[in-house]
């Protein structure tokens, strides 16, 4: 994680007071590089930065790479978010989820008008993310984690801010990689911010604001749980697809090197939460207890 800058323009997740001033007051003067937010505040505050916008002009051009569900959300949020916002790019491993993601879009009345996203702006494949990303103000990453730092570094490469979803990585070299981005893109005055939604959760900053005046004395010692519904079925058989590649990607979350598993996946969520509850500052030490438990269902 970056340090968050002090700047009018930077969404504290432990100050509940609103970013104030109007959109074009963020275009002239603000500076960003927040950690923890949603792909809605991404666009309609942190990210609207000086970098965003190309001159003269009020639009902001977005990309979205990994068009899933959850990419094809935060599309649509970053497209509700802004008036002038214009998703001008898409792309996937897989055209079919391509098609599907945009074909949803578009079938929004609330900005259908603004998703301008022709065949020759639509691309498929491993390296698909770097032309999005060459021609847009600010991408969306959502493809599975394991992929995340590696598109991340290009964007901030190409000074192109970007909303990340979590988790940052699934392994140690891409942390290290994520982390490393971050610090280029607060140099280069870059907007950052990521999926820990939570922190942008009214109910729970009204919560953290009273365990950060005092209300429940000192805190020692801290738990979180983590209840899921459950892992969506896969996606694709084998028979349906051309390769043992194709059949992980398209089943991403049941592959550890795609997902990270469901504690780095999913219950991140309530680590990050502890981290807020301790001022974002790193234990003094840490360990770990746990079994493997192995699926047994086809």
């Amino acid at each position: 994680m970056t340090d968050r800058p002090q700047s009018k323009s930077t969404v504290d997740p432990t100050n509940l007071t609103a970013v104030s001033g109007s959109r074009r007051d963020f275009i002239k003067g603000s500076t960003a590089g927040v950690i923890g937010t949603a792909a809605a505040t991404a666009v309609s505050t942190s990210l609207t930065v000086p970098l965003v916008h190309a001159a003269g002009s009020s639009t902001i051009k977005i990309g979205l790479v990994g068009c899933g569900g959850r990419g094809t959300g935060a599309a649509g949020q970053a497209l509700t978010a802004d008036s002038g916002v214009k998703l001008v790019a898409m792309a996937d491993a897989f055209a079919d989820r391509l098609e599907e993601s945009l074909s949803e879009l578009k079938g929004s009345a609330a900005f259908s008008s603004r998703v301008d996203v022709p065949k020759e702006r639509q691309y498929t494949g491993f390296d698909a993310y770097k032309q999005v990303i060459d021609q847009v103000d600010l991408v969306l990453l959502t493809t599975p984690p394991h992929f995340r730092p590696l598109h991340l570094a290009y964007a901030v490469g190409k000074g192109v801010n970007a909303f990340v979803e979590k988790p940052m990585a699934v392994d140690g070299p891409g942390l290290r990689k994520y982390i490393q981005a971050c610090k280029d893109a607060k140099a280069k005055n870059l907007s950052l911010v990521n999926g820990f939604c939570w922190r942008y959760d009214g109910p729970r900053r009204e919560t953290m604001k009273q365990v950060f005046d005092g209300k429940i004395g000192d805190i020692i010692a801290i738990e979180t749980t983590y209840n899921s519904h459950g892992v969506w079925d896969p996606r694709k058989t084998r028979d349906e697809c051309g390769s043992d590649m194709e059949y992980q990607m398209r089943n991403w979350y049941y592959y550890s090197w795609l997902s990270g598993d469901h504690i780095v996946e999913q219950a991140v969520h309530g680590i990050d939460t502890m981290g807020w509850v301790m001022g974002d500052k790193l234990p003094v030490s840490c360990w770990g207890v746990g079994v493997r438990q192995s699926r047994t269902d086809p």
